[in-house]
């Protein structure tokens, strides 16, 4: 098992890992460069073994236009066989090969990125749960941009979009020019942040960006941190049973009860906070939701609360969330999972008010809302929703009864 960190070397241990590959590999990046793309696809018409390779990059006129990417390059992928897909506001930039390994970080694939800016960014390898929770991200990628339209890149699309950059580039004298051509094709996955209306920019010679804009539109006012929490247990690949009770799970399990964990340093959430647990199981009709089943205050996260990987527990109950906050004053449904409080049943009586993101857009689809925690271990909520919840979860404790979060000795 590895994990590296990297600060250059990108396009040599991408071409390391590549060699290796021998059934899938992903590619995320905004920007990709001719001579990158042409390499892998090079590789690809070459190479014996039969490899399925899905490209998820932007496709914005300006970027044809000034360099920044290359349709000459997406034209040989694609051509080699690659899928090529199209993003909108893309920022990522993601190589997992086969299932086996991932490079993650800021360099794009192109030979800047690769070869010459000041990069960062981690190698992992032989990690099968972290590498399966980037694929993971990619296939989510993949099924909302193929639910937004069809934004797969095809030999048409190509065609069209050079004829444009020619036509486009005959007009401009040189490549300072303050104009920015504003046309981009690509799905747009989260509306609520990024549907906006785009108008003709002219960008001061000072303080020219090739690569993205500035809109000087309104400030939007700062969200305000609610100090609210729903923090999700499970995983979407192993949902909890709905037949379990919340606490004798944890102690059948060995955890220390009055604890919830998580993959990363929860920094964002303070002393005092409420935390709303959400397990992800099914509802009473078997449909997967995270199903809310109490709340407590959090003890706020410092970095000694991570645990010591010499527990011997510890690789059998949470070898992925190893860090953690403790809960108290707790009060969790004395009754299994599926008599609690769906996520789908909050969202539909909330709609855009369950999280303060959209709570300052009213417009936001209920598909962005229903989907707006996935991939996520916590994420905040509004006053309003934590008001229902209470409310419901009283509610809920005066029929069932409820059991507090008191430290189980292992």
């Amino acid at each position: 098992m590895t994990i590296e960190l990297m600060d250059k070397n990108f396009g040599v241990k991408f071409n390391e890992e590549l060699i290796m590959t021998r059934d899938t590999l992903r590619i995320v990046s905004p920007f990709i460069s001719y001579k990158t793309a042409n390499h892998l696809a090079d590789w690809l018409e070459r190479t014996d073994n039969d490899i399925n390779c899905t490209i998820i990059t932007r496709f914005n006129r300006e970027e044809f236009l000034q360099g920044a990417n290359s349709l000459e390059g997406l034209e040989a992928l694609y051509k080699s066989g690659a899928s090529i897909y199209a993003l909108q506001h893309l920022h990522s930039k993601l190589y997992i090969f086969d299932n086996k390994s991932a490079i993650l970080g800021s360099a794009n694939f192109s030979i800047s990125g690769f070869f010459k800016n000041h990069e960062l960014g981690i190698f992992v390898k032989d990690e099968i749960d972290f590498v399966g929770n980037t694929i993971d991200y990619v296939n989510d990628l993949l099924s909302s941009i193929k639910e937004a339209g069809n934004f797969k890149v095809t030999q048409g699309v190509i065609d069209k979009e050079k004829k444009q950059v020619i036509e486009r580039l005959s007009e401009r004298t040189s490549r300072s020019t303050k104009y920015k051509n504003q046309h981009r094709w690509g799905a747009i996955i989260d509306k609520e942040e990024n549907e906006k209306e785009i108008k003709d920019i002219y960008v001061d010679d000072n303080h020219f960006d090739i690569i993205e804009k500035v809109i000087e539109d309104e400030p939007t006012p700062p969200t305000k941190g609610t100090g609210i929490w729903l923090k999700f247990e499970g995983t979407s690949e192993d949902r909890i049973p709905n037949k379990n009770h919340y606490k004798e799970r944890k102690v059948l399990l060995h955890e220390i009860v009055n604890r919830t964990y998580y993959p990363r340093p929860p920094r964002s959430v303070q002393s005092g906070d409420i935390i709303f647990m959400a397990t992800l199981s099914y509802d009473k009709n078997g449909v997967e939701t995270p199903m809310i089943v109490g709340y407590a205050t959090a003890g706020g996260y410092d970095d000694s609360n991570v645990v010591d990987k010499s527990d011997k527990e510890y690789l059998r109950f949470n070898n992925r969330y190893p860090y953690f906050i403790e809960l108290y004053n707790a009060r969790f449904l004395k009754t299994t999972i599926s008599e609690g409080i769906s996520l789908i049943e909050l969202c539909n009586t909330l709609k855009h008010n369950v999280y303060p993101k959209t709570q300052m857009n009213p417009n936001t689809p209920m598909k962005s809302i229903l989907k707006r925690h996935h991939q996520k271990a916590h994420i905040q909520i509004t006053t309003e929703a934590r008001d229902y919840l209470i409310r419901r979860l009283e509610s809920l404790f005066q029929v069932s009864g409820y059991d507090d979060l008191e430290e189980v000795n292992r």
